[in-house]
């Protein structure tokens, strides 16, 4: 590829951890082939997604009182912190969303673990609430619809000035027991304002009243069977989606426009980016670990993948370091058992919290700045993430280790372990998914398959081509450009063809003994930076092909900016190129 066409070139992203890249032949048909095949696929889920957007368009509810918005802001001035920048931007669109919109809200938040989503979605909830609808926050675990009750409860409930009735539904209060009939009789006469549970209150037969907001708190945890059941019954009703880490299809969703997003990645003061250490496990990091934490009068979570593995990961602690109280949580413990121990540990009781993935979410313990995380080799990329994002809660340096054996590891579970160790930044929860789309596969987009057709010519150019099908089929999701100044390379051509008496001649006018002005034909409107301006070939024939790119005066404007600050003030010449 020559340097002056540069800017044609995109980064491959696909399964390639786990699948060899194949490449096509330069003088081969396959490359074009793959493409038109891509393309074929792209049209017809262009016609799907378009189907989809006109079915949104014709569903509508009476939008939310504007005129409650001051009892809102009365909530929103007991929130204890100062919102970061992000968390403005949200509390801002989504109210847009539900106050001056008559189509269903649809929205993405995505955030970092500890980013502020929680009080994003209550804001929204006690929205709906005091329009006189009901609301439901749904969670995926017991243990996290346990957290987000008592917090609902500390801030809306009876207690409150607020007097909001809140009930909580999840598994093992079913609609034959005496608890679970009592509260569906609650959600169906409307006396229960605010209802927060697990996949319970997806159940076939719960009596909502007047239903107006459905909060899908970690949507990553969720199946495809559940979230067929959560689209039946948000048809026409409010939907706020919370993630960290969405999964492969929601992030394409959400990248090709299907549904909206909002991202919080400005993280809260004080904030420390918790420090990684990816190892092969052996007795004297574990025990440097706990010896640290322990040290500084902190607790510690030690993850397994297998319920089975509990005794003899407990076993192996005690034999590192005799005395350990340690408390055990996990899926398979009777009733509220798993809830209670968390409870307990959440309370400074116990040195190590050793559990299974039920922690994974809405475990926030700010005493608790170590996880340790035994065969993380076992686990997906986006669980890695929710568990290194129990710790790092307070002001303190926090650590997460992931320990993987000394040997047998795939191609995929090293992907994912260099992922971890690579994104360790604030707010890296979007980029973490990201990365688990180029693990795992784009996936179909509108189905629930989680590898696609996306890997035949990597994930950048398969969207390029999918949302160039959207716009095709739309035929007029065209943007209006009231002035275009197009930048064309030395010798490519014109805009404007000129004959010798200076008029602008149209295709009808030109034939072969045309005479035209010399300076007009590909040599006086092309676009060239001076390499007195720019010495180096390379950077000049880049920062060309990235000026002919530019989409927007806006894009542009920081592109010459860069160019001010790296090779000084630009020539009267280029300048005048550019207006």
């Amino acid at each position: 590829v020559p340097v002056d066409k540069a800017y044609r070139l995109s980064r491959y992203q696909s399964s390639d951890a786990s699948v060899a890249v194949k490449l096509s032949k330069i003088r081969g048909d396959s490359w074009r082939k793959q493409k038109l095949k891509v393309l074929e696929s792209t049209l017809v889920l262009a016609e799907d997604v378009l189907a989809l957007y006109a079915r949104r368009e014709t569903l509508h509810r009476t939008p939310f009182d504007p005129r409650l918005e001051p009892l809102i802001q009365t909530f929103e001035e007991t929130f204890p912190y100062t919102p970061t920048p992000d968390q403005n931007s949200c509390f801002e669109t989504i109210e847009n969303d539900m106050v001056w919109r008559r189509r269903p809200m649809d929205r993405l938040v995505c955030g970092d673990v500890g980013f502020g989503k929680t009080e994003v979605a209550l804001r929204a909830l006690y929205r709906c609430v005091a329009n006189g609808r009901q609301a439901v926050l749904l969670a995926p675990t017991g243990v996290l619809a346990s957290q987000h009750y008592k917090h609902v409860l500390a801030r809306l409930g009876p207690t409150s000035p607020f007097n909001v009735s809140i009930a909580k539904l999840v598994g093992g209060m079913g609609k034959n027991t005496k608890v679970g009939k009592a509260i569906r009789a609650q959600i169906a006469t409307g006396e229960a304002q605010l209802i927060v549970g697990t996949h319970a209150l997806l159940a076939e037969g719960i009596p909502y009243n007047n239903l107006g907001l459905l909060v899908v708190d970690e949507e990553q945890r969720f199946g495809v069977k559940q979230k067929e059941k959560i689209k039946i019954v948000c048809n026409g009703v409010d939907v706020l989606t919370l993630s960290a880490t969405p999964i492969p299809r929601t992030l394409q969703m959400s990248l090709s426009g299907i549904r909206d997003t909002s991202t919080i990645k400005s993280p809260p003061p004080m904030r420390k980016a918790i420090q990684s250490i990816v190892e092969t496990q052996t007795k004297d990091i574990v025990a440097d670990a706990l010896d640290r934490e322990l040290a500084r009068n902190g607790q510690v979570f030690y993850v397994v993948p297998r319920v089975k593995q509990i005794d003899e990961a407990t076993e192996y602690l005690n034999a590192i370091h005799p005395g350990l109280e340690i408390v055990v949580a996990h899926g398979q413990l009777k009733g509220n058992e798993a809830e209670e121990a968390v409870s307990y540990f959440t309370e400074g009781n116990g040195d190590v919290l050793l559990a299974t993935t039920v922690i994974e979410n809405g475990v926030d313990i700010p005493n608790v700045n170590t996880i340790i995380i035994q065969n993380a080799n076992s686990f997906g990329l986006s669980t890695l993430y929710q568990l290194r994002g129990r710790v790092g809660r307070s002001n303190l340096q926090a650590y997460a280790y992931f320990l993987h054996p000394k040997t047998g590891l795939t191609d995929e579970a090293t992907a994912r372990l260099s992922a971890m160790a690579e994104l360790q930044e604030l707010g890296s929860g979007f980029d973490v998914a990201a990365r688990d789309l180029e693990i795992r596969g784009a996936g179909s987009l509108l189905g629930s398959d989680q590898s696609g057709l996306a890997e035949r010519v990597g994930f950048d150019l398969y969207m390029r081509m999918l949302k160039r099908s959207i716009r095709q089929l739309r035929g007029m999701d065209l943007p209006m450009v009231p002035r275009t100044k197009v930048l064309l390379p030395m010798r490519e051509g014109s805009l404007e063809i000129r004959g010798q008496n200076g008029k602008v001649l149209d295709g009808g006018e030109l034939n072969s003994n045309t005479e035209l002005e010399e300076e007009d034909v590909g040599e006086g409107d092309y676009f060239e930076i001076s390499k007195g301006y720019m010495p180096n070939d390379a950077e000049r024939a880049s920062e060309e092909g990235s000026a002919r790119l530019a989409e927007s005066t806006q894009i542009l404007v920081e592109l010459t900016n860069a160019w001010k600050e790296k090779y000084g003030p630009m020539p009267s010449e280029l300048k005048n190129q550019l207006k």
